[in-house]
């Protein structure tokens, strides 16, 4: 498990990280069956959140076979208290 959060962390630093300049920072986490990465943007529109999106499913395919359930979140509020979600 910690090994498979490790290679997804890659990922994103590689490939999502400079796909937008208002990703400010990012986190990772398990949540029962479910990975659960957080986006804080500096700004965000409907559109930039789905083409993250997509291009995560795309660099996750690298992994292969993960049996965890995986949930997108993004948020413009430095609390971390509203958020859109996609999964």
């Amino acid at each position: 498990m910690g090994a498979t959060l490790k290679a997804v962390d890659k990922l994103i630093d590689e490939f999502i990280l400079p796909m937008d300049d208002d990703i400010m920072e990012y986190t990772i986490t398990l949540d029962d069956n479910t990975i659960v990465i957080t986006f804080w943007m500096a700004g965000t529109e409907s559109e930039v959140e789905e083409a993250i999106v997509d291009e995560c499913w795309s660099v996750l395919k690298m992994l292969g076979q993960i049996p965890y359930r995986f949930l997108f979140r993004f948020t413009t509020d430095i609390e971390g208290d509203d958020f859109y979600e996609y999964s």
